[in-house]
Parts: C-alpha cells; sequence; structure tokens
C-alpha cells in the first residue's frame, strides 16, 4: 500500500485491521492528539494491538513517498489456527539443511546438525526436534540426555507425530511434505557467493564455512551500496553468516546424545555453534558504532560492559573511529576469545600517542592508519572474521554509501576514517573513498540488511556548545562588524559541521531497537583528537549512568530474544 501524505491508516478505538510493515517513508503515531512517535523504515505497527482488538493509537502518513506491506487480520488469525502440512503446527520452524559447491561427507552435515540441535537447547531452553531418515524408523519421538527429541522417518512418513509440539524441527536427509517451505541452511565454501543461492527475500541461510587452518582473503576491498531509499536492498542475497571451526577434527560423532558440556568441545568451536544457532533462529545482535575520534572509547566501555553482561555480538558495523574500535574487537575475537585483548591494545596504541602520529601523518597519507592495524591484527580480512564486521565508507565518485564486505581489513578501516579535506582519501580506481560518517554516521540500516535482529545504535559524537562573541562596538556597526568576522564565521562553519554530523547520527539510530546519545561537550571537535586523554573518557564513559542504563535494557531485551519461542527468523524476515 502507498498511503498519500495526510492519509489515516488507523484511528483510536477502531478495530485492529491487520499488521502494517513500513518499508521506506515516514508515519506519524498520536494518541489523544499528542504526538508520540514516528515510524520509519523497518518498523511495524499492529503486532501488539492484535491482542487488544482495537488501536490505541491514531496513525496517519508523513510522506509523500511511502510504502508499506500490509498483512490482512483474518489471513494471520487462518495461518495461527490451521496445522502446517505433515502435521507440523505453525508453532514449529522447519529448517532443512544442504550444501552447494562444497565437498562436504553426509556423516560431517549430519554431526553439524546435531551439534547445533544441542547449542539451541542448551543456549536457548527451545524444543528441539530432529528428525533423520534411516530404515529404523522410530514410532514415537524420543528424548535424549543433551534435550534434543529425536525421530527417525522414512520417505513418506509424516515429520511430527499427532499432537506433538516443537518451537523448532531441523530436517536432516528427510524430504520435506509438498506444500511446507521450510526455512533452509545452505553451507558453502570458503570464497563461494551467496547470490546464488535461493532467490532474494526467500527463508534461506547462506552460510560459509571457514577453516581456522586456511586463511585466505581477498586482496583487494569489495563492497555493496547501500540502497538510495530507505528500506531493504531487493537486489541483495539472503543475508547470512561464517561458521568458523574446525570440522575435520571434531571428535564427536552422530547420534551422541550426550549432553553438550560433555562433548569436550573447544572454546572456538562452542562459540562457532551459538552463533550459528542464533543466525539459524533469528537470534543475532547487531551494534552500529558512529564515528567520533577519542569519543569512540566509549564504545570500547560498551563492548566491555557487554562482554561482562554476557550479550554476545554477532554484527558490528561503524563508521570511521567506530571502525577502528570494531576492526580491534572483530580482528581478535576469534576462536572462542572475546575481543577484550585487542581493545586493550588499541587502548595502549592512544595512550602512547601512536593513534596521534597516525592521525597527524594521515594529513599527507591515511596509509600510516593502515600500517598501524596490520601491524596490531595482522593480514586479516574481513571476510574471515565471524563476528560480522560492516564498515562503511563513502565513495565521491558515485556520491553513495559503501558497506564494505571483503577486502583486507586494515584496508577497510583507513577507507572507512579518511576525513575529507583534513586527512587523504584512500584511492581504490576507480572509487575514491573518505570517510563514511558523512553518509552514515550510525549505520543501522547495515545491520538490518545484513540480518539482525536486536539491533543497538551508539552515537558518541557530542554536539558541541557554540557560545558567540559580543559585538565588539555597541549598535548596528557593531552587528555589521561581527558578523563579517572571518574566524567568528569559520567557527560558525565549525560548529554547524559538528551539528550537522550529531544530527545525523540521532536521525539514523532511531531506526535501531535501542539507541545511545552522548549529548553536548563542550569543544567536541577539538577534543575529539586528543588520542592521550583515553583514560579520561574512559571513566568518563563508566560514570555515565544513562549509557549503563541503555546497557541494562540492552540485556534485558537480550534476554527477552533469547527465551523467545517459535522464533520467527527477525525482524528482516517479518
Amino acid at each position: 500500500m502507498e498511503p498519500r501524505p495526510g492519509e489515516g491508516i488507523c484511528r483510536e478505538g477502531e478495530p485492529v485491521d491487520g499488521v502494517y510493515l513500513l518499508r521506506s517513508g515516514e508515519w506519524r503515531v498520536t494518541a489523544g492528539g499528542t504526538v508520540l512517535l514516528h515510524l520509519r523504515s523497518g518498523m511495524s505497527l499492529g503486532v501488539e494491538a492484535l491482542a487488544r482488538g482495537t488501536w490505541p493509537v491514531t496513525v496517519t502518513a508523513g510522506s509523500a513517498s511511502s510504502h508499506a506491506l500490509f498483512l490482512p487480520r483474518a489471513e494471520l488469525e487462518s495461518v495461527a489456527a490451521v496445522p502446517r502440512h505433515g502435521g507440523i503446527t505453525s508453532r514449529a520452524d522447519v529448517v532443512t539443511f544442504r550444501t552447494q559447491g562444497l565437498e562436504l561427507p553426509p556423516p560431517v552435515l549430519s554431526l553439524l546438525v546435531e551439534l547445533v540441535a544441542k547449542v539451541m537447547v542448551h543456549d536457548f531452553g527451545d524444543r528441539v526436534l530432529l528428525v533423520r531418515a534411516g530404515k529404523k524408523r522410530s514410532e514415537s519421538t524420543v528424548r535424549g540426555a543433551d534435550g534434543v527429541f529425536r525421530r527417525t522417518v522414512g520417505p513418506r512418513s509424516p515429520l511430527l507425530a499427532e499432537g506433538e509440539d516443537f518451537d523448532c524441527v531441523l530436517v536432516d536427509g528427510v524430504p520435506v511434505p509438498e506444500g511446507l517451505t521450510p526455512r533452509e541452511v545452505v553451507l558453502l565454501p570458503r570464497g563461494g557467493e551467496a547470490d546464488g543461492v535461493g532467490t532474494p527475500g526467500a527463508p534461506v541461510l547462506p552460510t560459509v564455512l571457514l577453516s581456522p587452518w586456511r586463511p585466505q582473503g581477498s586482496p583487494t576491498l569489495l563492497g555493496r551500496s547501500l540502497p538510495d531509499e530507505d528500506g531493504w536492498d531487493e537486489e541483495a542475497p539472503p543475508p547470512g553468516c561464517r561458521l568458523r571451526l574446525d570440522w575435520e577434527r571434531l571428535l564427536v560423532r552422530p547420534g551422541d546424545t550426550r549432553p553438550l558440556v560433555a562433548l569436550g568441545l573447544d572454546a572456538g568451536t562452542r562459540d562457532a555453534l551459538s552463533r550459528w544457532a542464533r543466525a539459524i533462529t533469528g537470534r543475532r545482535v547487531g551494534l552500529a558504532l558512529s564515528g567520533g575520534g577519542v569519543w569512540g572509547f566509549y564504545h570500547v566501555h560498551l563492548l566491555r560492559r557487554l562482554a561482562a553482561l554476557d550479550v554476545p555480538v554477532d554484527f558490528l558495523s561503524g563508521a570511521s573511529m567506530g571502525s577502528l574500535v570494531g576492526a580491534y574487537y572483530c580482528g581478535t575475537a576469534r576462536d572462542g576469545r572475546e575481543g577484550l585483548d585487542g581493545l586493550r591494545r588499541l587502548q595502549h596504541r592512544a595512550k602512547g600517542g601512536h593513534l596521534s602520529a597516525a592521525a597527524l601523518s594521515s594529513v599527507v597519507t591515511t596509509q600510516a592508519m593502515e600500517w598501524l592495524v596490520r601491524g596490531d591484527l595482522g593480514d586479516l580480512a574481513l571476510e574471515e572474521l565471524p563476528v560480522g564486521f560492516l564498515p562503511v565508507t563513502t565513495d565521491l565518485t558515485t556520491g553513495r554509501c559503501v558497506v564494505l564486505e571483503k577486502g583486507p581489513l586494515a584496508l577497510a578501516v583507513r577507507a572507512s576514517g579518511s576525513a575529507p579535506g583534513v586527512w587523504a582519501p584512500t584511492l581504490q580506481p576507480p572509487a575514491r573513498y573518505v570517510d563514511g560518517a558523512f553518509t552514515s554516521m550510525v549505520p543501522v540500516d547495515v545491520l538490518l540488511n545484513a540480518g539482525a535482529d536486536l539491533v543497538f545504535s551508539s552515537n558518541i559524537f557530542p554536539a558541541g556548545h557554540h557560545h558567540a562573541a559580543r559585538p565588539l562596538l555597541p549598535g548596528a556597526v557593531g552587528l555589521f562588524l561581527s558578523a563579517l568576522n572571518p574566524v567568528a564565521r569559520a567557527k560558525d562553519l565549525l560548529a554547524s559541521g559538528v551539528l550537522l554530523l550529531h544530527r545525523s547520527g540521532d536521525l539514523e539510530s532511531s531506526r535501531g531497537d535501542l539507541r545511545y546519545d552522548v549529548g553536548t561537550r563542550d569543544h567536541p571537535l577539538m577534543g575529539s583528537m586528543r588520542f592521550t586523554h583515553v583514560d579520561e573518557v574512559l571513566d568518563e564513559a563508566a560514570r555515565d549512568m544513562g549509557l549503563e542504563q541503555k546497557l541494562l535494557e540492552l540485556k534485558q531485551a537480550w534476554e527477552s530474544l533469547r527465551g523467545r519461542r517459535s522464533p520467527s527468523g527477525g525482524r528482516r524476515a517479518a
């Protein structure tokens, strides 16, 4: 549907007619004549109101080009009431597994399915049924010591027995009954392209299988431009994930019903399987980090607190300083490590003056920053990181925001932080990359397009207090000379640029589920380059009760998502 500006979508007290998903534009939400909020791209309307039966608010279209999907209430109720094919109720998610272009023996694939079922039970408490083909068919479902329910069926047998109820049904090597559309997990080799897997928007999870012993990345930067308008990129492949583990040396065998803790899995394997389980069930957490120079160490405190609160991070996107923090975190958050070592290393670099020296050298060439990152993190590539790291940059040749997906990690950080006019650009002909903050200060849309289900946005570039100097002379002559003052005009330009970046970040942050805004500071632009004062910024972040409250809210949101029953694939799938 495409309502005209001012056209009513719903009114207070009227019966709920269905659920709306706003794909572009903006809608205004009011109650009793008071404006409550504005709905923007990616937000839904009517999910909570369905339980009440009547609309608690009035919603009108506020922009000339809004577009939304509408799901009628009658259809939603019919779907909820009618059992699916094969005896599966609407509560259960059905997930199948296959490989494409990957020489993976069937026992290994069965083992991976077995392990992810154990993780789903252990991490989320889901009721998981694992259905396999076999000669010895089981008349009933059997629950193992690991909490996973198992059933062996024939080619034409129903996947579920009458009356059974599960959160998720994992199907291993069994044909799915005709008429049922399951979600499909497709395992791809390193370098395999997800573009040819399924169709855009289809319920498919491309999973690239990575071995820690075979590092290999693209030598050049490769990325994808964000859409010009709000909404999903319909041409992009389905959101995927990376499964980084040593599958060739797993000692577990298919059919092992021991509890997960009794298997003796190493930390790297355990971490990889948890990330895969969150991807399959729609429980992935994403962080969008803004730029801001030394203020970016607010992000460092944020990541440390999330580790203490046991909140996972599956995606991280950043601009400028947010990309630098993200690189040191994601570059060391591998094989079971939390990424905190990288953050300590970055703090040491700042205190020792290395960041200040790299920033000063970047006036001539930003290669100094690339050398610094490569020296600390090595020759890592973006596509090798288990945490989905998606830095953004601005390509001046096209005027588009580019999400960097493949290529050297250090070069990606350089491209994302090349502040135009101050630092040299990053040249990757035909592209001319400058700071990503100028097209996406807080890249929330990047995370939504990548498949994040819970998004936290952090805008730590402060707005500044602008103190205008009084005219030296009284009257109209003094006002005229004050307006003519070139120094005052230069200060106005700087203050306006700071305000523009901060407000741009605020606008993007509103599309996330939870957001933090650092507020105003004195001389934020000058203060942002004082990298040796990193400890002062970290102490300020630790004392910021507003930030702590937001992090506790994120913890609560994660626990709600983790304990959710009947996973539905997250915000993009909805």
